[in-house]
């Protein structure tokens, strides 16, 4: 036991910890990272106990257990399920820039947008990007400032929105303020700095937000992609779906893509991660080129 004056979970007024954790057990790790897969459906390798201290370490000052066998006791009590929520998100690694895996967006530009404008989007209903783990919202607001060009460069425009969906309602409210930092903002092409970024005047260090005409038109909700009929009421014509899967185990894996392809149009596009596929695709899915795969059906 730590040397702690805590009283329970939520702690006492004016108490502070006077010592660390003792380090993480290896039943200790494994522990959380079965109530992790059983909450969220994401695997976190137990081994990674360095990882698991430091987010869950976190979690321990904020709830005011003494130790990991109390917060593990916690978790899977009665009055766990909240605490279960923020388990899920302090231990998901929201890694996200802006135009990341450039080809992609390439391809939504040179003919992602085109192709499934053929089939109506845009005209009869608006043209629908998903960014189904969209963290931050860099991913996101980048489909948004394709979709933007595309409509401006054609007679009559285009009609479109985007939405992002996350497990973390903290990374949902960030994502929310769609305001970046300078690093945050790196991979963004000049051109579009200068177009849909707005930069804040006060303070040392620049601030930069999304323009409200892309925010318009801009949907944000929490979803758990390994539980697919919770998530929101959606219809999208092309889902990013990338550097997600690799946090599934591979059985899990086709049913996490399944439950995201339920969503898209016929004739509607799911993009993975360079760093990934599918080990499985699922029915009435082909592949068209490597991390592109269409909906088909009438």
């Amino acid at each position: 036991m730590s040397a702690i004056t805590h009283r329970g979970l939520g702690g006492a007024a004016g108490a502070v910890e006077t010592s660390p954790p003792p380090a993480l057990t290896e039943v200790q790790a494994s522990g959380l990272c079965d109530i992790m897969l059983r909450v969220s459906g994401v695997r976190i390798d137990a081994a990674k106990r360095s990882f698991l201290e430091l987010r869950v370490g976190r979690r321990l000052q904020a709830t005011g257990a003494a130790d990991f066998d109390a917060y593990l006791a916690h978790l899977r009590g009665p009055s766990g399920a909240a605490e279960r929520q923020n388990l899920a998100e302090a231990l998901v690694t929201h890694t996200t820039s802006f135009f990341r895996e450039r080809a992609h967006f390439d391809w939504l530009a040179q003919e992602g947008i085109d192709q499934v404008v053929a089939s109506g989007a845009g005209r009869s209903w608006p043209l629908t990007v998903w960014s189904a783990a969209c963290s931050t919202g860099a991913e996101m607001w980048s489909a948004a400032m394709v979709l933007d060009q595309a409509a401006r460069s054609r007679a009559g425009g285009l009609r479109w929105a985007v939405v992002g969906t996350d497990i973390s309602r903290r990374i949902l409210r960030r994502a929310a303020t769609a305001i970046f930092t300078e690093d945050e903002i790196e991979g963004l092409p000049e051109t579009f700095r200068r177009r849909y970024l707005m930069r804040s005047r006060a303070g040392r260090r620049p601030l930069y937000r999304i323009v409200p005409e892309l925010r318009a038109q801009a949907r944000l909700a929490w979803a758990n992609l390994s539980e697919p009929a919770r998530g929101p009421a959606l219809t999208a014509d092309i889902a990013f779906l990338r550097n997600v899967l690799i946090y599934f185990p591979p059985s899990e894996q086709p049913m996490i893509a399944a439950g995201v392809v339920g969503r898209l149009r016929p004739g509607g596009y799911l993009v993975t991660g360079h760093a990934e596929g599918l080990s499985r695709v699922p029915e009435g899915l082909r592949q068209v080129a490597p991390t592109l795969y269409r909906k088909e059906g009438p």
